[in-house]
């Protein structure tokens, strides 16, 4: 069996026709000291863990390894498991697979990887067509557990506002609970490209945020309208929906959804502590799909 560098290193090479040099915009090859190189010598090792950096600076993550952990117990519980179907069936209905190439989805603000992972099985479950994904994170804590979880998929860390692809490249991007570069997502995208954006509804964790906070705190109401708005001026809607279920928890979930949720972050502990002694064992799951093609200009 292959070591993790080894396998990454050899998809990447597979496709490095992908990828673009951050540094001059040149064409990239992976050699055979697994370094994805261009003609002016600017070179990405692959790290160990099976993922490549492709950051030009040191560039600081306000996420670190133990939220991305939390996340990914939370995430294998099934937690988003309908809203990944709904996604995958998205896909499914509006993308054509088949030939000889597979189809390619860029996870923009990948995280720890498992949204991306759950996406490739429910694409294999609906049809014999390939499926090529790429992860990309300005986190190296999250991005090293994607490669460590999760094998057969491109993980990269990298900076979204200058993103190492080539025009074109990608006939989906996936955006969930994550900031968006609409400027870079109608480049990345191929002509008839989706980009399928996540965001919380105004239900989503309530019992979290009821547990936090008061009713005088900005943080018991939410609204995804200005999201909305920004999503609209730069693509053209062709589904919106909700998406809402009630996941009941196990015990020993709890304190990982709270410390993976950006509603703790703004949280004092003792807030965080008082949420925990309550034992929520059932929380809403309520999400706002909206997908789309980049407008022609």
């Amino acid at each position: 069996m292959l070591k993790k560098i080894d396998a990454a290193a050899r998809l990447i090479g597979r496709y490095s026709s992908l990828f673009q040099c951050p540094v001059c915009g040149l064409a990239m090859e992976m050699n055979e000291n697994r370094t994805l190189l261009c003609r002016n010598r600017h070179g990405f090792d692959t790290a160990k863990p099976g993922y490549i950096s492709l950051l030009t600076k040191a560039v600081k993550s306000d996420y670190g390894k133990t939220m991305f952990e939390a996340r990914n117990l939370v995430c294998r519980s099934g937690f988003f498991h309908p809203l990944i179907e709904r996604i995958g069936e998205t896909i499914l209905t509006n993308i054509s697979g088949g030939g000889l190439k597979p189809v390619t989805v860029l996870d923009a603000g990948c995280g720890e990887g498992s949204q991306l992972a759950q996406l490739a099985d429910v694409w294999k479950r609906g049809t014999p067509a390939g499926f090529l994904g790429a992860g990309l994170d300005l986190s190296k804590e999250g991005v090293a557990i994607a490669a460590r979880e999760y094998a057969g998929l491109i993980w990269c860390v990298g900076d979204l506002a200058r993103s190492p692809f080539w025009d074109q490249s990608f006939d989906v991007i996936l955006n969930v609970l994550s900031a968006s570069n609409y400027g870079e997502f109608t480049r990345l995208l191929r002509k008839d490209g989706m980009l399928i954006k996540v965001v919380p509804g105004s239900g989503h964790l309530r019992q979290l945020r009821d547990a936090l906070y008061d009713d005088r705190s900005p943080r018991q109401a939410y609204s995804n309208d200005k999201t909305r708005a920004l999503f609209m001026r730069h693509f053209d809607m062709l589904d919106e929906r909700q998406i809402r279920y009630d996941v009941t928890l196990q015990k020993e979930l709890l304190e990982p959804l709270v410390r993976m949720t950006p509603l703790s972050w703004g949280a004092r502990d003792e807030q965080i502590q008082q949420a925990l002694r309550l034992a929520i064992r059932e929380v809403t799951a309520d999400f706002t799909v909206l997908v789309g093609r980049a407008k022609v200009r």
